[in-house]
């Protein structure tokens, strides 16, 4: 309707990028994740767990080696979607700080989600460096499920703050 403003509109200095920003990561975010944790599943499928014996290189050092087969080309594009994540999840870490810290649940939901994705970083070497450990890999999965559903409680939680009317200040002026 014409003349609706979102409640990210009306908080002051913000740019009118902020609110798309939000709605757009905290749906890329799930869906990376999601996407993510199958190319995960793909790679144990096809026994490609240590097609890239380097952390967090692949191999030689290089971060992208050639596709030669189906081992080297899930991992590669296992750990390209991590990198995706983790962009988001810098992207959406701003955004909140910046633009969004009065909003406390968004911003705990966001810094658990920070929080469980350093610890899945440090899986994933952990799964390289052990060679495959069951236990590793099986924490791997578990803390990437648990991102996984804290992405979508943000994704949620982003949608109330977007609807919210803007915080207001003394006197009754936006803050």
């Amino acid at each position: 309707m014409e003349g609706d403003v979102t409640s990210a509109e009306t908080y002051g200095d913000d740019p009118p990028w902020t609110a798309p920003a939000l709605k757009w990561v905290t749906l890329l975010l799930p869906a990376a994740a999601f996407s993510t944790m199958v190319l995960g599943a793909f790679v144990k499928a096809v026994y490609g767990g240590m097609a890239c014996p380097e952390w967090p290189t692949c191999e030689g050092g290089n971060f992208f080696v050639e596709f030669r087969n189906e081992q080297v080309a899930s991992e590669i594009l296992h750990r390209a979607a991590a990198l995706l994540v983790s962009a988001a999840g810098v992207v959406l870490l701003y955004l909140v700080l910046t633009r969004y810290a009065h909003a406390k649940q968004l911003r705990l939901l966001t810094f658990a989600a920070a929080a469980t994705l350093a610890v899945q970083i440090g899986l994933g070497a952990q799964t390289i460096f052990s060679a495959l450990d069951p236990y590793v890999v099986t924490a791997h999965l578990a803390v990437a499920t648990l991102f996984f559903g804290l992405t979508l409680l943000i994704a949620v939680e982003a949608r109330k703050v977007l609807a919210a009317p803007a915080p207001h200040g003394p006197g009754g002026a936006p803050a």
